[in-house]
């Protein structure tokens, strides 16, 4: 079986909160032994480098990735902000390698293939999914759903999220064992007899005409159904627009002539020649639609995920189920922030949950689809060990 432990604090002194972590989890091992896991953080200007030294000296072998957030999910506290949590992974029949992608933005796909060699590398076998973590502010600008495709195929289930830097949108930085990056992207691959189930929760809600983008590159639109990108926004929302303010509006971008669409966040607007620039990358001639985001909307969404994803393996339940949940769903809920895990918390069964709010998420529609950048979704993934 998959079996995981976690723990998490939000100690005013965020060495102190790794330790408290380090030592919960030591206390529900027992007398099994870590085989790999995820570290996440909100707490920003810290010592990283000493957080993760703090884990190995506990538990020196373990094969760790993780990054800084906005914010940490877990089943113990539901939400929490400048917090650690630590989750760890140990099974008989489940096998775990590490690598990580350095420069980042500097020529992402070979990058990312290094990163993916070394993992493949160290686990030693033919992976059965992988989970990254790419840097969230880097890469804005680039199109890390085309380069995850090249470099892990159509097949690979990828899923995770973009770290981020508690909404302050300077740095975020990334961890792979006991190294500290930025700019980087940390691979964990799993290989071995699995089960893996995903679901995309979907808030913003698309509504109205579809409409047509003339002109873009990578992810910029500079024009939208014969206007600027700047005019059509203000067609709909008014004039005076705002960068932030328009970043609560998003695109539904539609591909492959599907009913599927990812979200796009408008958060740079470019006055003098009304051109958009949104995290994610916006295609040339594809179709969009504008979206209406409520707080209702977005945990009806989150319902729905969790009744898919706790049904995702017929009448067993799963081992673990991860969650990477965009920041903006955390803002647009606001205080409301912790019912989005209602839908976990209700079910019959205790299951474990872990994740992080990240600055857009990674996984595919459905299984053997490519996988895809998305923004304002939480993404569900359920693991369960194949063999009972």
């Amino acid at each position: 079986m998959l079996k995981s432990v976690f723990g998490v604090s939000d100690d005013l002194d965020p060495l102190a909160g790794v330790r408290h972590v380090v030592a919960e989890c030591r206390s529900q091992l027992g007398s099994c032994t870590p085989q790999a896991g995820f570290f996440f953080t909100s707490c920003m200007d810290t010592d990283y480098a000493s957080m993760l030294a703090e884990i190995h000296r506990e538990f020196p072998e373990i094969k760790l990735i993780g990054c800084t957030t906005d914010g940490e999910i877990t089943s113990l506290q539901g939400f929490t902000e400048e917090s650690s949590a630590l989750l760890i992974f140990y099974s008989e029949t489940i096998s775990f390698g590490i690598g990580v992608a350095e420069d980042l933005s500097g020529d992402p796909e070979p990058a990312m293939r290094a990163g993916y060699e070394q993992a493949m590398a160290d686990l030693g076998a033919e992976p059965t999914a992988a989970f990254v973590l790419p840097d969230g502010i880097t890469t804005m600008q680039i199109p890390v759903d085309a380069h995850l495709q090249s470099v892990f195929g159509d097949q690979l289930p990828v899923f995770g999220g973009m770290a981020g830097d508690g909404f302050r949108i300077r740095q975020t930085y990334q961890f792979c064992g006991n190294r500290v990056f930025t700019d980087a992207m940390p691979v964990l691959l799993l290989g071995g007899e699995i089960d893996i189930s995903a679901d995309i929760a979907r808030g913003p809600r698309p509504y109205g005409e579809y409409y047509m983008v003339d002109r873009a590159a990578d992810n910029i639109a500079y024009s939208i159904d014969g206007v600027t990108a700047l005019e059509f926004y203000e067609r709909f929302l008014g004039e005076y627009l705002e960068d932030r303010e328009v970043s609560f509006f998003p695109l539904a971008v539609y591909v492959d002539g599907s009913d599927d669409f990812m979200l796009r966040d408008p958060v740079e607007i470019d006055r003098k020649d009304g051109s958009m620039t949104f995290v994610g990358h916006v295609e040339e001639s594809s179709r969009v639609r504008l979206t209406q985001v409520t707080r209702e909307e977005t945990l009806r969404s989150a319902q729905r995920g969790a009744v898919n994803i706790l049904s995702a393996f017929a009448e067993r339940q799963p081992d673990l189920v991860l969650l990477f949940s965009c920041t903006s769903r955390r803002h647009v809920l606001g205080s409301r922030t912790d019912e989005e895990y209602d839908g976990l918390r209700s079910s019959d069964q205790a299951i474990p949950f872990f994740g992080f709010y990240c600055y857009g998420e990674i996984g595919s529609f459905a299984p053997g689809k490519p996988v895809k950048f998305h923004s304002d979704t939480c993404v569900f993934v359920a693991l369960r060990s194949a063999r009972p």
